[in-house]
């Protein structure tokens, strides 16, 4: 006798789902076959971990890193024995030490600022750049300027201190919570250096101008070469921008024909390959993500779903665990190896070959070698889905780097011009016929009739591209 029709239809949706499952086994067990290995390292993950370790070797008393690292302390303290302490600590952090926010041996002194005197504030407040409201600031209280010195001399004396560390090492970190350097005090004793500087110029004391501002730009183009780091080399960047603009500002008050004296010889030097390149700071950013990476998804550890946030939907913690065998760390860190380095080969050319190089340097960090999309390869689709989504971020460093070239040409030709006491009605001509163009297109520096100031439009995007000297 037939079966009901709906004893049929079930029959046959039990077949039917029973069939996808065993596809679906069938094919979870194939992709467990394939992804049963990792790979060993490329050539280019080799490359990296040999530039990473073969670092310069510099003493923990000539690291200008570890004295950052302990110099926030309160005043009185000494930033190196805080810095050793912490630096310590940072050292002996893995990937898998949970960081609670009290373990930070040497944290700083959180009320830093916070007593700073009216009148030092909107100086310093002003001076973050090098704008007309800088060099405003400057010029209106010569005893305001004094008073700050002197209130927060410890600050400056830090600050200087810091400056002949003659070595940039960092301890990359590769702890997600390790505690990076507090660069807000430092950027602040920059400040006051160049008002102890234009104090220096009001008295006509071009060696001594020249001294510090050749302190402080010789340690900032170290630190710029020496980043492992993205962020310190991001740090670097902005003290060059502040130092030439702020720096022209402390020429302009020297009298004309003797700023020249008062020029370090570091400003009439074009920035160097090492200065430029992103190959050593990239190499720290590849160790720092695969710590990261390989803690997160350690490929064949099967962990216990207690493992997992227990604020996640079972659903997600079963795809999740599913997920593991899929994940090859190796692999993965090939990938983001060869993606940097072939960035930091596109990148490496002419300045007035850079804009092109970095659409070049945009697509391959958009869309990395081997990573054409979700689970679209059988071999670690995992690693293939991760790639792309953390590596968008690296494509504008190129330009923000290589712009400190055009602020060091403009700061030049600014201060040149008002040596040689250029009327302000000549200066678009004078501009026009210069020898030192911008570095990307070769066309003259803008002139701003309103600041009356030479202005440097650069690749980085926004107002943060603009920089402008006062003449």
């Amino acid at each position: 006798m037939a079966l009901p029709i709906w004893k049929r239809i079930l029959k046959w949706l039990a077949w039917s789902v029973g069939g996808m499952l065993t596809l679906v086994v069938v094919a979870y067990l194939a992709l467990l076959v394939i992804n049963w290995h990792d790979v060993p390292p490329s050539e280019a993950a080799r490359r990296l971990q040999a530039l990473h370790r073969n670092r310069p070797a510099v003493p923990d008393g000539d690291n200008g890193y570890v004295y950052v690292m302990g110099f926030s302390v309160e005043p009185g303290a000494d930033p190196q024995e805080r810095g050793l302490r912490r630096v310590a600590w940072v050292r002996n952090l893995s990937p898998q030490i949970r960081v609670a926010a009290g373990d930070d041996p040497a944290p700083g002194d959180s009320t830093y600022g916070s007593n700073r005197l009216p009148a030092a504030k909107q100086i310093s407040d002003a001076c973050r750049s090098g704008s007309a409201q800088c060099a405003l600031a400057l010029e209106s209280s010569e005893a305001a300027l004094r008073e700050w010195l002197a209130s927060e001399k410890w600050l400056l004396d830090r600050y200087v201190t810091l400056l002949h560390r003659p070595g940039w090492v960092e301890a990359v970190p590769v702890n997600i919570r390790t505690p990076l350097p507090a660069y807000a005090p430092v950027l602040d004793g920059q400040k006051l250096l160049f008002a102890k500087a234009y104090l220096l110029a009001r008295d006509n004391d071009a060696a001594g101008v020249q001294g510090l501002l050749g302190d402080d730009v010789r340690f900032w183009r170290h630190v710029l070469a020496s980043s492992d780091v993205l962020l310190t080399k991001m740090i670097a960047v902005a003290a060059l921008h502040r130092h030439f603009a702020i720096g022209n500002i402390v020429l302009r008050r020297l009298p004309p024909g003797v700023e020249s004296a008062g020029m370090p010889q570091e400003w009439t030097t074009p920035m160097t390959d090492d200065e430029r390149s992103l190959l050593r700071t990239f190499a720290g950013e590849w160790v720092f993500g695969d710590a990261l990476l390989q803690n997160a998804l350690p490929s064949g550890a099967w962990r216990d779903f207690q493992e997992f946030n227990s604020d996640e939907r079972v659903a997600d913690k079963v795809v999740g665990r599913l997920s593991i065998p899929f994940f090859q760390p190796q692999d993965t860190s090939n990938r983001r190896a060869e993606m940097f380095i072939q960035a930091v080969e596109v990148m490496n050319v002419p300045l007035e070959n850079l804009p092109r190089a970095l659409e070049q340097a945009k697509a391959i960090f958009e869309a990395p070698a081997g990573a054409n999309g979700h689970f679209t390869r059988l071999y670690n689709p995992v690693g293939a889905m991760l790639l792309p989504a953390t590596s968008g971020g690296f494509a504008g460093y190129g330009g923000r780097v290589a712009d400190v070239e055009g602020s060091r040409r403009a700061a030049v030709l600014t201060a040149r011009l008002r040596e040689r006491k250029v009327d302000v009605q000549q200066i678009s001509a004078e501009l026009v016929s210069s020898e030192i163009r911008a570095p990307y297109d070769g066309k003259p520096f803008e002139w701003d009739v309103a600041e009356q100031a030479v202005v440097f439009v650069g690749l980085e995007k926004g107002e943060r591209g603009r920089h402008s000297f006062k003449y």
